[in-house]
């Protein structure tokens, strides 16, 4: 039997696209991190307090450890492959600790987590000690491998991978195009609900829209209470599933991927991270509207052929989609460039980069 792949993480759509990637070509099995796994356990005081103290010294919870062996031995796996944010990177400590002889590889697809300061000061401490144990690294995008080694995150030795995040192509409309709109307008399908416990201040786009709703922009948004304004121009969406909203992004001019950066004392996350919002808007085959100043990480996954209109206001943005015609031929273009933004295209070159490991 081929030496298998384990993937730990939380069970998102990033967890399916590696399953895309690598189905067929190597057996693989799938363990979420600690802190998802005591989630669905409901744990209690002391394995949360056990949790806190393995951020800084490994994870150690018994029972977690022996479901990401099992999982391991489920597959016969050499690999261990983790993703998102900084929640594994304890976890890739503890299981190297209790496994040193399986291969572990980071995914890199958001960093840092933490927008002030201290935050981002305390992630790079515990990054680098997680780096200290991995055998390979997958970046989303340049600005972020530059990053690591700039900062000292990495050893410039360690094998390394740019790999860009797409969803799964299933999620891609089998459809033709469809029609585009009469009136300028804009798709935002970031976070709306302002009151959330896991909102930050980066993600009250208000004014940004108030700026665009101003300059006659029509914009079309997930609903909740802090964006409801009776403004004739907003437009808001009841929440939908992710293919499901791929399909109904395919027929406005752009979609918007902005954040509130003023908001932020750091804003190193927006510069290097490929947002989900930014996957989902190349997968739906529409344009992109980004402000002209930051986010390179962004621009280097969209590449040169995937169409951006880069915008210094709304009243900027405005003037690009008032030519209906640039906006069809633009919107033609962002739906041929779909193919390449399919996970199963990028399977091989994953599995390869993986094997080199040995």
């Amino acid at each position: 039997m081929a030496r298998g792949i384990a993937l730990l993480g939380p069970d998102i759509d990033h967890r399916t696209s590696l399953e895309v990637m690598i189905q067929g070509r190597r057996p693989t099995s799938w363990v979420p991190d600690s802190g998802s796994w005591m989630s669905s356990q409901g744990a209690g005081g002391w394995s949360r307090s056990l949790q806190r103290v393995g951020r800084f010294t490994g994870t150690f919870l018994p029972a977690y450890l022996r479901g990401v062996e099992q999982a391991v031995s489920a597959s016969s796996a050499d690999t261990l492959v983790a993703y998102w944010g900084t929640e594994p990177l304890a976890d890739l400590i503890g299981i190297k600790r209790r496994m040193p002889g399986l291969k572990l590889v980071l995914m890199v697809l958001c960093y840092p987590v933490a927008l002030d300061a201290m935050g981002v000061a305390r992630q790079n401490w515990m990054m680098k000690r997680a780096c200290s144990v991995l055998d390979g690294v997958l970046f989303p995008d340049v600005a972020m491998r530059d990053h690591f080694l700039k900062a000292g995150l990495i050893d410039a030795r360690l094998p390394a991978m740019v790999l860009p995040p797409c969803w799964t192509g299933a999620f891609q409309s089998a459809e033709a195009q469809p029609q585009g709109r009469a009136d300028p307008n804009l798709i935002f399908i970031g976070r709306t609900d302002l009151s959330s416990r896991t909102i930050h201040a980066a993600d009250d786009l208000r004014p940004l829209m108030l700026e665009m709703l101003q300059a006659g922009v029509e914009l079309h948004h997930a609903t909740s209470p802090e964006t409801t304004d009776g403004h004739p121009l907003r437009k808001p969406f009841s929440p939908l599933s992710q293919p499901e909203l791929i399909r109904k992004m395919a027929s406005h001019d752009a979609s918007l991927i902005a954040y509130n950066l003023s908001a932020c004392e750091d804003a190193t996350r927006f510069e290097l991270t490929v947002p989900d919002r930014l996957i989902s808007s190349v997968a739906a085959g529409v344009p992109v509207a980004l402000p002209a100043k930051g986010y390179s990480g962004s621009r280097q996954y969209l590449g040169s052929d995937h169409p951006v209109y880069s915008f210094d206001s709304g009243a900027h943005l405005m003037s690009m989609l008032r030519d209906r015609s640039r906006v069809a031929e633009m919107r033609a273009r962002a739906w041929a460039c779909r193919e390449r933004f399919a996970a199963e295209r990028h399977g091989p070159a994953l599995v390869s980069f993986l094997e080199s490991l040995s």
